[in-house]
């Protein structure tokens, strides 16, 4: 995204002031980033409004300098405060008027500060190029676009209003798919298990009710029957390439973790697990979010170093507090491979403040004190 915006910038800038497309530039440079944020804040400030859940707040690019986790929300802080991404849920009906008039909100304040860019600094070169920049980025942003990787806010003004069939189902379910979340993310096994079985029986069809139900089987540590269940979703033929993305992506999880707990013989999975998380690339999944598992992949190819290094990518790039709990437990199995259980002590703190309960890291600790 970043290489067209520019792309198309520079060219607009080139074409209408050839003499003095340079300072042009310099204002592109910082609209660029100003305009995207501005999105990102226009979601937020939506979300306030229309009682969306905000459950994650990434600002700036790199490595992390501190992190803050909250029921329901994460916020990470990175070297460079650059630009800024919201992750959105909802938790209340009706599920598309609020995702709806959330978009709108963003769409609507960054549309209200590129004009005032064009009416009062479009005069001069350095506005121009803030204005183009704007300009820009808004349209970028209003390009229906939905994949594993993200949403556009275009695809939520002018897709969803006029979707129906499965993926309304699916969005219409994500109310109650949250508590399943919500009480996995405090422990409550139990309840989380009772919610799932009554969102599976109400909606057997759903990627999200069966979602629910695999992370419900992974936390009870049932990995072979969490690896069945997502296994019968490759062959339905009403999932599109986003969809497939996801299962994929689970598949070589469910693999791994199955592999990892002796549940599944490695010279079985290992070559599944694979081809799963490949696929889940080809088909736009996030590369950052493979991390985890293919550090589990790399630990059971007794390949230390780089299980060490993907679980502290994993660690970093993780988007909840149980998904860096497990990248920590991880992590804490790949230094005690490499004979530093000090290290491994030192890891294990942190995951045990963030969800001691896990069973990869009750495990892992459980291992730690053995030795």
């Amino acid at each position: 995204m970043w290489k067209v915006l520019t792309a198309l910038v520079v060219l607009v800038l080139v074409v209408w002031e050839p003499g003095s497309w340079l300072v042009g530039l310099a204002g592109a440079v910082c609209g660029l980033p100003v305009a995207l944020a501005l999105l990102q804040v226009g979601l937020l400030l939506g979300a306030l409004v229309w009682r969306v859940r905000v459950t994650l707040i990434v600002i700036g690019v790199g490595g992390e300098v501190r992190t803050w986790d909250r029921p329901h929300r994460r916020v990470v802080l990175r070297n460079v405060p650059l630009i800024m991404s919201v992750g959105l849920t909802s938790v209340r009906a009706p599920v598309r008027r609020r995702l709806w008039l959330t978009s709108l909100v963003s769409v609507l304040l960054t549309g209200a500060a590129v004009a005032l860019c064009w009416v009062f600094a479009g005069g001069t070169p350095f506005g121009r190029g803030l204005a183009v920049a704007g300009s820009a980025v808004l349209l970028n942003g209003l390009v229906p676009r939905r994949g594993a990787g993200g949403t556009s806010p275009g695809w939520f003004l002018l897709r969803l209003p006029r979707l129906a069939g499965r993926v309304v189902d699916e969005l219409e379910a994500t109310p109650m798919v949250n508590e399943v979340s919500d009480a996995l993310a405090a422990g409550e096994v139990d309840r989380a298990e009772e919610i799932a079985a009554r969102l599976v029986a109400a909606h057997p069809t759903l990627l999200v009710a069966i979602g629910s139900q695999i992370a419900v089987l992974t936390m009870r540590t049932r990995y072979a029957e969490a690896l069945h269940v997502v296994s019968k979703l490759v062959g339905r033929t009403d999932l599109d390439q986003r969809d497939m993305a996801f299962v994929m992506a689970e598949m070589a999880s469910s693999t791994a973790n199955a592999m990892e707990a002796g549940q599944l013989p490695l010279d079985v999975g290992m070559g599944a697990a694979k081809r799963a998380s490949e696929g889940a690339l080809q088909l736009g999944y996030p590369k950052y979010r493979c991390t985890g598992t293919l550090a589990q992949l790399a630990l059971l190819e007794d390949d230390t170093a780089l299980a060490i290094e993907l679980a502290g990518q994993a660690k970093r790039s993780s988007e909840s507090a149980l998904a860096r709990a497990d990248a920590l437990a991880t992590l804490a199995r790949a230094q005690m491979a490499a004979g530093d259980n000090a290290a491994a002590r030192r890891t294990l703190v942190e995951a045990h403040a963030l969800a001691g309960w896990m069973p990869r890291v009750a495990e892992t600790s459980a291992r730690l004190d053995i030795r």
